[in-house]
């Protein structure tokens, strides 16, 4: 069943949501499902690799350090239109939070999906009525795998009453708190650590390395079963404001340790050559929304015998992900997105019909108005397909965005339109052969 995320936007538009088995034809005639979803409301601000700042909506706010948007293969600074999307419910079909927990906080879809950054993007979740931090938690859902995973904390708003986490890919969130103790989630007490060393002028952010937890059998509750998980600590205007924290399960735990210059246009990452190790025996308590005065955060610091290293973390399961080269932007833009693994690949097509015959896709990718700039076919891992305009105002007319199953296997989806700065969401699957109408709109 196809599920959307809509906003309202200042223009006429209208929605339709479709979907035709039509075998492999790249063309078909469509048909309307009698009950879509509710619009959403959402937001967009646009960042480019010189940039540091904070997009907030909705209560949710997303913060970013200098060079955290990708530079193009010249060096050049790259853009990025990051959106958010919320919502008081998940989309329909996506599974029940795991036993134990409740949600506390509206469901966030935050993008550009499938998107690699540079570093890590810090996003913030609201908890405004509850009386600490303790056993709060962020879930993420995996399309692939249809299951919601942790994603530890490494920030914490105490004025505001945020929960803060790093990611180096955006996607789809919630924010929850442990109720029960019986099951496996039960054991999971949070601990916490604190990188003990501050420079003028430098984020510190750590990655988990390894981890010999005290119940292994919890690495399986956490995105990526918590090896390449990253936190970078409270950052003001590009620049952290205290030692970097992570709050993470107990054990043993080595990260390796990354720095960049939080101010001016420097892109260069640093990594040490030698992971630092910490043991976290003990849960953190929190005495209200005070951070510095939970216990307890257990400091380490760098080992001896290593130096500074110019790159990203970037050895096995643990390393970073290429950063993404940015792609076009403008008054419209619609960007589909998917994973393809390799027990699974599908070759999805992005289409843009407008008036007087307007027809962008893989076989006609430019207009005078608008752009294909990325297409995806076999390739294995993050997929994206973009269609932008590259003018600043639209042609008058009835315009429609598609996604069409061109080959491969089933596969879920999500396809974000912006159109004059407000965004939508549309998650679905698509079988072989099916095209799926995403969104529909109007320009006077």
């Amino acid at each position: 069943m196809c599920r959307a995320f809509l906003c309202i936007v200042s223009i006429s538009i209208f929605i339709s949501f479709s979907v035709f088995l039509n075998g492999c034809e790249k063309d078909s005639n469509m048909m309307t499902p009698s009950d879509p979803n509710s619009p959403l409301t959402g937001a967009t601000k646009t960042f480019t690799s010189a940039d540091n700042g904070t997009f907030e909506y909705d209560g949710f706010r997303i913060t970013l350090k200098n060079e955290t948007v990708p530079r193009f293969q010249n060096g050049t600074a790259g853009s990025v239109v990051f959106s958010m999307n919320t919502s008081s419910s998940s989309e329909s079909g996506i599974p029940a939070l795991p036993s134990g927990y409740s949600v506390i906080s509206k469901f966030l879809k935050a993008g550009p999906e499938a998107f690699y950054f540079n570093v890590p993007v810090q996003v913030f979740f609201p908890a405004p009525s509850e009386s600490s931090p303790q056993n709060l938690v962020v879930f993420r859902y995996s399309p692939n795998t249809m299951e919601w995973k942790i994603a530890l904390t490494s920030a914490i708003d105490t004025s505001d009453k945020k929960i803060g986490i790093d990611v180096l890919e955006l996607g789809y969130f919630v924010l929850a708190k442990k109720q029960s103790a019986d099951n496996i989630n039960s054991d999971f007490r949070q601990g916490g650590c604190v990188f003990d060393m501050e420079e003028l002028w430098t984020n510190f952010i750590l990655t988990v390395n390894t981890a010999a937890l005290e119940k292994p059998e919890q690495l399986a509750l956490f995105v990526n079963g918590f090896i390449g998980s990253t936190y970078s600590g409270p950052i003001f205007q590009g620049c952290p404001e205290n030692k970097t924290k992570a709050i993470v399960p107990q054990g043993t735990i080595t990260f390796w340790v990354s720095k960049t210059v939080c101010q001016g246009s420097d892109p260069q990452v640093f990594t040490y050559s030698i992971p630092a190790s910490v043991t976290v025996s003990d849960p953190l308590e929190f005495n209200g929304w005070s951070t510095y005065d939970a216990v307890t955060y257990v400091p380490f610091i760098l080992p001896a015998g290593g130096s500074w290293v110019p790159g990203r973390p970037s050895s096995g399961i643990s390393g970073w992900p290429s950063p993404t080269i940015p792609f076009g932007s403008g008054t419209f833009q619609a960007t589909l997105t998917w994973y393809n693994s390799s027990g699974g690949v599908t070759d999805l097509d992005l289409h843009l019909y407008g008036p007087d015959g307007l027809h962008i896709f893989w076989s006609n990718r430019t207009s005078a108005n608008f752009e294909l700039d990325r297409d995806w076919t076999s390739q294995l891992g993050n997929a994206i397909e973009n269609i932008y305009s590259t003018t600043a105002s639209i042609p008058s007319g009835n315009y429609t965005v598609k996604v069409q199953h061109f080959s491969g296997v089933t596969k879920n989806f999500n396809a974000r339109v912006i159109l004059n700065g407000a965004s939508i969401n549309f998650s679905g699957s698509a079988a072989s052969g099916e095209e799926i109408t995403v969104y529909s709109f109007n320009v006077p």
